[in-house]
């Protein structure tokens, strides 16, 4: 590796992920700028997902193994403690990564060594193959999220996010939902974020876009005003919690609306 390049360290959280783990590791290995390691945390899986990982034979690989399923909070915060690199990216076990995404970021923070996260855009449902027929410029637009922008809406996926190990920010482990959110807002709110409109990185599905009217986006909603709540008794802003709470209120009305005239115009 040359001496002007940073190091990456690549988290992977996976449970019962046999099916595609494998894609989301090659998609490490085939980068143009390999990463130092590749963590990966399987949580309790009883699929054959450790033997999976455990047949791709590359030095790269670290795999660790939670003696109880933890969730993918405390996954991840263990591959933060386990990393050995000046950059952390996060990759869910069914995402992939563009080839170029390492090298790009490397080229990109290198300019401006000011940044301690970056964000950047993301393709959905894309193989390999197409991820890495989508041309990557040099020169990318850059955009700066406001805290406040961030706050209303999740604008970066975890895939799409990576963070300088010096940051010293951590998943929060109690929240189950809104808790990659939660984790970009609090990073955003303590340390310089750019985001830039190369999609780097693929995922499988949109969040929530699929299991209709379950109980997952109410707990999602849950999850964003404890967020809300947190956020804002942190940073002594409670005079927002009210506004903040009537507007997640709103927008899971808006879903359900949305639901109901989608699912009736269907049928």
């Amino acid at each position: 590796m040359q001496k002007n390049n940073l190091t990456f360290s690549v988290v992977i959280p996976a449970y019962n992920s046999a099916k595609y783990i494998n894609n989301a590791i090659n998609s490490c290995l085939q980068q143009t700028l390999l990463p130092k390691e590749i963590i990966i945390i399987d949580d309790c899986s009883i699929d054959n997902t450790v033997e999976i990982i455990k047949q791709i034979k590359s030095p790269l690989i670290k795999l660790l193994v939670n003696s109880t399923n933890k969730g993918p909070s405390y996954s991840r915060n263990i591959g933060i403690k386990n990393s050995n690199s000046s950059w952390i990216l996060f990759l869910d076990a069914d995402d992939i990564f563009h080839e170029k995404k390492i090298e790009t970021l490397n080229l990109l923070i290198l300019k401006d060594l000011s940044i301690s996260a970056i964000g950047h855009n993301t393709k959905v449902g894309l193989t390999l193959s197409q991820l890495n027929d989508n041309y990557i410029s040099k020169s990318p637009n850059f955009k700066k999220f406001t805290t406040f922008m961030l706050l209303l809406k999740n604008r970066i996926v975890t895939p799409a996010f990576a963070i300088s190990s010096k940051n010293g920010i951590f998943f929060n482990e109690k929240m189950i939902y809104a808790e990659d959110h939660d984790f970009i807002l609090r990073t955003a709110t303590s340390f310089n974020l750019v985001y830039f409109d190369l999609p780097l990185c693929s995922i499988s599905r949109l969040p929530l876009s699929s299991g209709g009217l379950s109980s997952n986006f109410i707990k999602m909603r849950v999850g964003e005003i404890n967020m809300y709540l947190d956020f804002c008794k942190k940073n002594k802003l409670i005079y927002l919690a009210p506004f903040l709470l009537i507007f997640s209120i709103i927008k899971y009305i808006k879903f359900l609306l949305l639901f109901y005239f989608t699912k009736k115009f269907n049928n």
